[in-house]
Order: structure tokens, then C-alpha cells, then sequence
């Protein structure tokens, strides 16, 4: 505020605020994930720098870099990403499919709903690791075993997620299409899937990310190969930096699947952007 005095007379001018920097506005959320990047990586780098860490322990973080990008140039790395994603995402769909399919029914039929809930409630609490024996007993130390383990570890984000959304569409939507003279099967197709949708995807995204989780688990039962016991390997003949180029790897899949059904997400959800709130 500038106050200018002109013939005993005072006259106030008044600045307005300044706005948010349009830049920074619409790329505040990358640049503020960078600056929490680079922060991340230079505390790494100071915790092993100055000894409060032993290197055997935790590599820098460019040794890492190097060994990552080593790793896949010469193959050592890069022939052990696809068997797991190509395990991961088998057991993937197979849970999605099974996920969605019971999800439906148990969350359509109330009495299904009622009578699967007591197992269902003592199956889902049971723990991954607990099981591992369970599976390799029944399927071997191969593939199978390794695939229904995360299978197992994807389903229920689904199944759950799916239970919910069905069972809880709005009535008046139901109702809506009865008295226009709907079918069940065009209720169902074209009501109750539709509304259900955006309900289901965020269990779909978290059965991706277990999906790999579970993985590192199932491969650590045995294998030849695979991220998991390539991270493993790296860690028993303490070959630090190619262990956390794994886990490295490991992670940019996450992020890399994470991306792609967020996309998917936004396309097949589409339609109720402008409907609500979402």
C-alpha cells in the first residue's frame, strides 16, 4: 500500500496481490517431486559419504546407477527382469478374472454374500508368508507355484474392492432402469458393471503393485531365475550395488505399472468425470 499526500489531501493507492506464478502453478506437483528426489539421493549419498554406513551395507547411490546400467547392457540384469514380469503378470490376470468374476456374484447374489463371508473373512486375513510352504507342497518349487502365489496376493484386492462396488450401487439406479422396463441382464450390463467400474480399479492397482511383492517372495522359494533371486545372489556373495540395481529395477517396474493403469483407469472411468466430484 502507497499513501501520496497531494493538497492536504491523501489518496491510497492499493497494489493488488500478485498471483501464483502460472509456471509454478501447473508444475508444482514434478518440481517438488524433483527436489524431493534429488534431497532423497543427496542424504544417501552423505550416509555412506561420511561412515555412518559401511558400503558393504548401502552402496552409493551413482554406484548403483552404474551397476544398474551395467547390468542391463551385458544381460546379467536384463535376462532376469522378464521371467518375473512374465510370472507376475500371469498371476495378475488370472486374479483379475477370478477377482472380478466372484467379486460380481458374492456382491449381485446377497445370500452368496452371506454365506461365503465367514471363509472368505478367515482366508483373506491369512499371511503370504505363511503360505508359501502350503503352495510348494501342493505345486512344486516351479512355475505353478510361483504364478498362484501372486495370484493369491492379487486376488483379494479385487475380489474385496469388487464385492464392495457391486453390493453398494445406488438402489435408485436399479430402479430407475425397472420401471423403464429393463431386463436383469441389461440392468446388469448396462447399470450395475458401469457404476461398479470405478470402484473396482483402485483394488486393480493395488493387486499390480503386490503383484511384484509377492513375486520377490515366491522366487526366494527357489528358481533359477528371476529379480528376486537375482537380488538375492547379489546380497549372499555381498555384491552390493548389484543387489539395490535389483531392487532399483524392482521398483521402476512398480512405478512403470502403476503409470500404465492409471492410464487405463482414466480412459474406462472417463465418463464420470463431470458426473461427480472424482
Amino acid at each position: 500500500m502507497v499513501t501520496t499526500l497531494d493538497d492536504s489531501r491523501s489518496e491510497e493507492i492499493i497494489t493488488p496481490p500478485k498471483g501464483p506464478n502460472p509456471f509454478l502453478a501447473k508444475y508444482d506437483r514434478y518440481i517438488y517431486g524433483a527436489v524431493g528426489l534429488v534431497g532423497f539421493l543427496v542424504l544417501w549419498w552423505a550416509i555412506v559419504e561420511f561412515g555412518y554406513v559401511s558400503d558393504l551395507y548401502l552402496s552409493k547411490p551413482l554406484d548403483v546407477f552404474s551397476a544398474f546400467v551395467d547390468g542391463l547392457a551385458d544381460g546379467t540384469l536384463a535376462t532376469e527382469i522378464w521371467p518375473s514380469v512374465q510370472r507376475a503378470l500371469i498371476g495378475f490376470v488370472l486374479a483379475l478374472v477370478s477377482g472380478i468374476a466372484l467379486g460380481i456374484l458374492v456382491g449381485s447374489v446377497k445370500i452368496f454374500q452371506k454365506l461365503t463371508e465367514p471363509v472368505l473373512l478367515f482366508f483373506r486375513n491369512l499371511s503370504l508368508l505363511a503360505l508359501l510352504p502350503v503352495f510348494v507342497v501342493f505345486l512344486g518349487i516351479g512355475e505353478e507355484s510361483k504364478i498362484a502365489i501372486v495370484w493369491w496376493a492379487c486376488f483379494w484386492p479385487i475380489f474385496i474392492t469388487a464385492v464392495g462396488a457391486v453390493s453398494s450401487v445406488e438402489r435408485i439406479l436399479l430402479n430407475a432402469a425397472r420401471t423403464l422396463g429393463a431386463g436383469r441382464l441389461y440392468i446388469f450390463t448396462r447399470v450395475v458393471l458401469p457404476a461398479a467400474i470405478p470402484g473396482i480399479f483402485p483394488g486393480i492397482r493395488l493387486a499390480a503393485s503386490n503383484a511384484f511383492t509377492a513375486l520377490v517372495a515366491a522366487e526366494l522359494v527357489g528358481g533359477a531365475q528371476g529379480i528376486g533371486i537375482y537380488i538375492n545372489n547379489a546380497a549372499l556373495r555381498y555384491q552390493t550395488p548389484q543387489m539395490y540395481a535389483g531392487i532399483l529395477a524392482l521398483g521402476l517396474i512398480g512405478i512403470l505399472v502403476n503409470a500404465v493403469m492409471t492410464g487405463i483407469e482414466w480412459r474406462v472411468t472417463g465418463w464420470q468425470r463431470g458426473l461427480t466430484s472424482k
